[in-house]
């Protein structure tokens, strides 16, 4: 018996398995082959800026490796790179046909129907990958929000609901259940899912406004002053917290309040001469003015609050006797050193107090010993503005122009006097505009350019710039409200401004400017 097979069978066996070795090894070859040219092509797409070149290579590199579905993805984002949106809608709906649970194709396809606002049909796309995938929460958030701009609110609702069992703790689909809760009126319901996000994000500074501003629309005045007082207390080293609680208290003139929470968190936090300044206007607001003068005297100093605390000791003092606010100011020259504040605080108070020329004095005082100080000079030109001596101003701040030609105050100052001289009115103008692209919604250039164009006989820009300034005054000043009256006079509409003038005396400070709208309110008998 034979135990071993013949040499010659197993030479034919061996050939034939050599054989088969050898094409396989060549079919693999030729596929690792057309792979390399696959890949080639993919790398000259990438680097092309052509895109119908672009587009061939790519064309290429699937015919060389069909199976790729990377490549076919690839070929969708050229069309929709290149809004050829007819050839992506076709590829997709291809493509689907064998990948139907294909996440990125049918948000491809969604897109497409998106840019060609066909919002439904996206709609439809993706509630059927949700068929598939219910807990795909990006592609839940793409349809709430496409449902949202369809404005279908129940949908919107019922898959944010979807949402929201998935992860109860995605504050932005508590915030868009919110949203539209609102618009349908639920206001108790809405609240709820507003304070429910707040929760999730309190840090979001924008959330917050957002849920104040829907509060406050409800006029829930408790809910609003609850949320600010807790975000106070959660956050007491935050100042935008403590500002909004205060602006909520001010628009309210809860002046009592206002000042309780100042001083608490003045008392516990570092010095800060805005809140400061604001418990000075609390207590003026309540009528402790002593109290309000010792707060305002410690902003006095402060480069940035000087002006405005000046005004707020005048306000005070004009409701005392002329003989308080002088010994006042020579009691101050005794308290205070004699620095560079020191002078623009009694130049700027004797101003607004009409003591022009004592002002004056006081800024001629500071010149000199300030001489080459922009903001010294500056107050001894208002001064003589007081004064009405634009020559004594042009005198002073025209030199200026070389050393500060971007200065928008320095600007003003030059065109507004040549415009109350009534010369150089082309040369005011460009001065103007200048200063104005530099600070376009300040009130006061927006009024000097207005009357530059009165003195002009342009009564049309005129009144377009002298109406943006009185929209723009923190508080009514006579003289812009002055200008305005005087342009509506000068184009024929009498009612509209003598009720301007009206309007001008209530705020008038400087007793030539009273005399003067006087004289002008004569003639209107009605308004009297």
């Amino acid at each position: 018996m034979r135990t071993t097979i013949p040499l010659p069978y197993l030479t034919k066996i061996s050939l034939v398995i050599f054989i088969l070795l050898f094409m396989n090894s060549t079919y693999l070859f030729a596929e690792k082959d057309k792979k390399a040219q696959a890949y080639y092509y993919y790398l000259l797409a990438t680097q092309e800026r052509d895109p119908s070149v672009a587009e061939k290579y790519l064309k290429k590199a699937i015919k060389y490796d069909p199976q790729s579905l990377y490549l076919k993805k690839t070929l969708i984002s050229l069309y929709l790179e290149n809004g050829d949106l007819k050839k992506a809608e076709s590829l997709c709906k291809k493509l689907l046909e064998n990948y139907p649970k294909d996440r990125e194709i049918n948000l491809f396809l969604a897109k497409i129907y998106i840019l060609e606002n066909r919002p439904l049909r996206a709609i439809s796309i993706l509630e059927k990958y949700l068929e598939y995938f219910p807990k795909d929460e990006i592609i839940l958030s793409l349809l709430v929000n496409l449902y949202l701009d369809q404005k279908d609110w129940d949908s919107a609702l019922i898959n944010l609901e979807k949402l929201l069992k998935i992860n109860e703790n995605n504050y932005t689909a508590w915030v868009f259940k919110a949203r539209i809760l609102k618009e349908q009126k639920k206001i108790k319901e809405a609240k709820e899912a507003y304070l429910k996000a707040l929760n999730l994000a309190s840090e979001n500074k924008a959330l917050l406004l957002e849920v104040l501003k829907f509060l406050d629309e409800n006029s829930d005045v408790e809910e609003i002053e609850r949320l600010l007082k807790s975000y106070v207390a959660k956050y007491p080293e935050d100042e935008d917290f403590i500002k909004l609680l205060l602006s909520f208290y001010i628009e309210k003139s809860n002046w009592v309040k206002t000042e309780e929470v100042l001083k608490e968190y003045l008392n516990k936090n570092k010095y800060t001469p805005e809140l400061l300044f604001f418990l000075g206007y609390s207590l003026e607001k309540q009528n402790k003015m002593e109290e309000a003068l010792q707060v305002y005297e410690k902003l006095i100093f402060e480069n940035n609050w000087h002006y405005e605390v000046s005004k707020r000791i005048a306000e005070i003092f004009r409701g005392k006797t002329k003989e308080e606010a002088l010994k006042y100011m020579e009691d101050f020259s005794k308290r205070y050193p004699k620095n560079k504040n020191y002078y623009i605080f009694l130049a700027n108070f004797a101003e607004f107090l009409d003591f022009c020329e004592k002002g004056v004095k006081y800024a001629e005082e500071g010149i000199k010993a300030y001489p080459e100080e922009l903001d010294m000079i500056l107050t001894l030109a208002s001064g003589y503005a007081c004064l009405e001596n634009y020559e004594k101003v042009l005198s002073l701040i025209e030199p200026l122009l070389k050393k500060y030609p971007q200065d928008p105050f320095v600007l003003n100052f030059v065109g507004y006097s040549y415009v109350e001289l009534e010369k150089n009115l082309d040369e005011a103008e460009r001065l103007l505009l200048k200063a104005l692209q530099i600070n376009p919604l300040d009130p006061y250039i927006l009024d000097s350019l207005g009357w530059c164009y009165y003195k002009k006989g342009d009564l049309d820009l005129a009144i377009q710039y002298l109406e943006k300034a009185v929209k723009r005054l923190p508080e009514d000043e006579a003289v812009i409200i002055e200008h305005l009256g005087d342009a509506y006079l000068k184009r024929g509409d009498k009612e509209k401004a003598c009720e301007l003038y009206q309007r001008a005396l209530k705020a008038v400070i400087h007793k030539r400017d009273k005399e003067r709208i006087e004289k002008k309110f004569e003639n209107c008998p009605i308004l009297k």
